[in-house]
């Protein structure tokens, strides 16, 4: 397979159109078009079914995308790892998660790995769910750690620890004393809560339950990260819930924190990778490393590590 045809048909398929592709690769139209039959040529395969002027991906199609894809985001990793390897044997991670993940679980991994001399950068991409995804899809991640749970045919996820979700409480706050509060008793409070439009998250849980007991929530505000909702509440400006692990934050004055008893709502951290992905080998250090400081924390909080996957 001609690795340079297949760029071809993937940006074709990304564009929509072989004029539009042909733009995003400084060529004519033409060239490309003949290019794309080339390509079909050769693999002996028909990708496209032409209907007028327009191009529709056959099935066989839609797998030589997703494969090749695949294919070449490997192969950029190979070449990737290879020049790392040729400098300093340096490896490289990318990592999309939120917030809370990038303060309380990456300082711990990227501190054991400093005290045991291994030498890889990590790069971290804090965003929602939704564009964490996205930039898996691109292979502009290595990892993603969201909190939601997906059931997605190119996705595998795994489950890391389910922990209690937590009340955070203004300083000076009635109930900051308190080891637990139940739900009834916060129903005259100001709710600050996460938003997301992708799948059901811990706030549709909150709201539910709140329903369950005749609570209607006055909710002021809806975020999509759980530190400056943290921040809100110090300010005195209403409660949030975040997860247990924010504890361990670095470098972060959090507000009070107790304990949320009536119900006992719990989130799980979920680790999300391309399917058929190959992983580099800095990658999987960093990932051994993660579930070291998972096992420990763990034990510490008396959450539950579960390692669960799902690859549909």
């Amino acid at each position: 397979m001609d690795i340079q045809k297949l760029k071809y048909f993937i940006a074709v398929v990304e564009n929509g159109t072989v004029s539009k592709a042909a733009k995003v690769l400084n060529m004519t139209q033409p060239p490309l078009s003949m290019l794309l039959k080339k390509f079909e040529d050769e693999i002996g395969i028909q990708l496209f079914r032409r209907e007028g002027k327009r191009l529709y991906l056959t099935d066989s199609g839609q797998l030589v995308y997703q494969r090749g894809i695949e294919l070449l985001a490997s192969s950029e990793a190979i070449l990737q790892e290879a020049r790392e390897y040729q400098q300093d044997h340096r490896g490289t991670v990318s990592i999309g998660c939120a917030a809370v993940a990038n303060f309380s679980l990456i300082p711990e991994v990227i501190k054991r790995m400093n005290d045991r001399s291994i030498n890889i950068v990590t790069h971290v991409k804090e965003g929602s769910p939704p564009y964490i995804l996205d930039h898996l899809r691109f292979h502009k991640l290595d990892i993603g750690m969201v909190r939601n749970v997906y059931n997605r045919n190119d996705l595998i996820t795994t489950k890391l620890f389910t922990e209690p979700v937590m009340v955070a409480l203004p300083p000076g706050h009635p109930f900051s004393e308190k080891k637990s509060v139940a739900l009834e008793e916060l129903k005259d409070e100001n709710f600050l809560l996460h938003h997301s439009s992708y799948e059901y998250n811990i706030s549709d849980t909150i709201i539910m339950e709140c329903k369950k007991r005749g609570i209607t929530p006055n909710i002021v505000y809806w975020g999509t990260e759980t530190l400056p909702m943290l921040g809100m509440v110090k300010a005195g400006m209403g409660i949030a819930f975040p997860p247990k692990s924010v504890i361990k934050s670095v470098g972060v004055a959090l507000p009070p924190l107790v304990e949320l008893s009536s119900p006992s709502i719990t989130t799980t951290l979920n680790l999300v990778t391309m399917k058929n992905s190959v992983p580099k080998d800095a990658v999987v250090m960093f990932l051994n490393i993660l579930q070291e400081v998972i096992a420990e924390m763990t034990k510490e909080f008396g959450i539950l590590s579960i390692n669960e996957t799902n690859s549909p």
